[in-house]
């Protein structure tokens, strides 16, 4: 990545000392010029507005070429909205911060949080289009190329599958999925009796999509088998529509929030325990092949996991829980993941390396900033403010150490390159206590006005951290 960095740098400067002795004035010169000004350019610049933060980055990465993908990454954000921040660094780190948020938030439709580990994961049948997950890659991509860290938390088999390592074992899922993993280990190692007369599980995996439950019987449908795709339409998916040439999977109607279908009669505007049968196989089959399901038509139990069948059950769930259930969008996002970055790069990296790499690490402690600090116009170690900042944030919550970090850095995380990467100034703006701590994240420094008491220091400096938004340097 470094050599190619180079290499860009370089060519950037030769072409700079191109000359054009002669006027351009035909058309076909304008064009040539026009042309070359993609290449002229010492950046990539991203320019958004922080109300519309998701839709203009989308545009404008929308079918980029990877050349200028490939140059050194600038940001300008809330330029409209009256913010001037100077982008060395942290505005990049406060555009990724507000776009992630944006784009994990399970309201957007594209990932699910577990509420035990609070980690992210891909969400099954999505009514988002795959490109969004394209873009989303390339967003990570951008990232990871440009040594920034990203405001996510994906457990271990996200990174697994990004190096192409197999995801079979519960050792694998336990921290995405604490809870899952320790009721399938409860069922492996269950001794006394039949597991299925203690368990009463069934031999299917349960999808919560965005407006109905699935049940998918894993018997029934193979592990390469079409299943629901993530395009599928929703009119098509409302009507429960059934194919003969398909197997079937059960879906509940899921309250409140299940929208009725206008244009047609729906076997889901019943009663809310009623289940009907629907495809899982091609949406463009022919209408003529298509029946519509009856409104008595519901799919046959799953068989019962017993003590025989147990091992190959847990290891069917482990698979459509991580590959099966999110494939399309996972083959989405990994098409773009890896477009600045090379293949070959993670695979150097151990699983927890790597996701150090993407995601840094939000373990700091008040020793931690207070090693690698410095101080600027007219503060040293040794000042009485400095004494007080420090005994008041050693008073700091974990949450609200990184809410500190975050404010110096628009950045919550620690590198992969370690603490000793992070730029962490302190410097002296004024007095008097009723000025509010600023900073200026480009350059990692927290402006601090000199408080007449510890008290009134640790009142402003709560208050600006906990309430921090946007950029205003002169």
């Amino acid at each position: 990545m470094f050599k190619r960095y180079q290499g860009t740098i370089l060519n950037t400067r030769l072409l700079n000392q191109m000359s054009y002795p002669d006027p351009i004035t035909s058309r076909g010169q304008v064009r040539v010029r026009d042309k070359l000004g993609t290449v002229l350019e010492s950046y990539f610049v991203i320019e958004v507005r922080r109300e519309r933060l998701l839709p203009d980055v989308m545009d404008q990465l929308w079918r980029r070429e990877k050349r200028e993908l490939m140059k050194p990454l600038k940001v300008r954000m809330g330029m409209d909205e009256g913010e001037e921040g100077i982008d060395h660094g942290g505005v990049q780190q406060e555009f990724f911060r507000v776009a992630i948020a944006e784009i994990m938030n399970p309201d957007y439709g594209m990932f699910v949080i577990d509420e035990q580990s609070r980690m992210a994961w891909f969400r099954p049948c999505s009514l988002e289009p795959l490109y969004k997950f394209e873009l989303v890659g390339l967003l990570f991509s951008l990232a990871i190329y440009n040594g920034l860290t990203l405001p996510v938390n994906f457990p271990l088999a996200f990174y697994r599958k990004l190096q192409g390592l197999p995801v079979k074992s519960l050792s694998h899922v336990e921290d995405g999925w604490p809870a899952l993993a320790k009721g399938l280990q409860s069922l492996l190692d269950w001794s006394d009796g039949d597991v299925a007369d203690v368990f009463t599980r069934t031999y299917d995996f349960d999808v919560e999509g965005p407006w109905m439950n699935v049940t998918v019987d894993m018997h029934k449908i193979g592990r390469d088998d079409a299943w629901v795709p993530a395009h599928l339409d929703l009119d098509y998916f409302l009507n429960g529509y059934t194919s003969t040439r398909s197997n079937s999977i059960t879906v509940a109607k899921k309250t409140p929030g299940c929208p009725k279908n206008r244009n047609a009669k729906t076997q889901l505007s019943g009663q809310d325990s009623e289940e009907v049968a629907i495809t899982t196989g091609d949406p463009r089959i022919p209408e003529s092949e298509v029946r519509p399901a009856a409104k008595s038509s519901v799919t046959s139990e799953a068989a019962m996991v017993t003590n025989t069948n147990r091992e190959q059950y847990v290891s069917d769930h482990i698979f459509w829980l991580t590959d099966k259930s999110i494939r399309p969008q996972f083959e989405a996002f990994g098409k773009t993941f890896f477009t600045c970055i090379s293949r070959r790069a993670p695979e150097l990296l151990t699983v927890s390396d790597f996701k150090r790499l993407v995601e840094g690490t939000q373990d700091v402690t008040v020793d931690d900033l207070r090693r690698i600090a410095t101080y600027e116009g007219g503060y040293t170690w040794d000042h009485p403010t400095i004494h007080d900042f420090w005994d008041a944030v050693q008073d700091f919550s974990p949450e609200q150490i990184r809410l500190l970090l975050e404010f110096v850095t628009a950045s919550d995380r620690i590198p992969a390159a370690g603490v000793a990467s992070v730029s962490f100034t302190v410097q002296k703006n004024g007095e008097g206590d009723e000025r509010l701590p600023t900073s200026i994240t480009c350059y990692g420094k927290l402006l601090l006005p000199a408080y007449s008491c510890k008290e009134a220091l640790r009142e402003k400096l709560g208050l600006a951290i906990e309430n921090c938004k946007g950029f205003g340097v002169q």
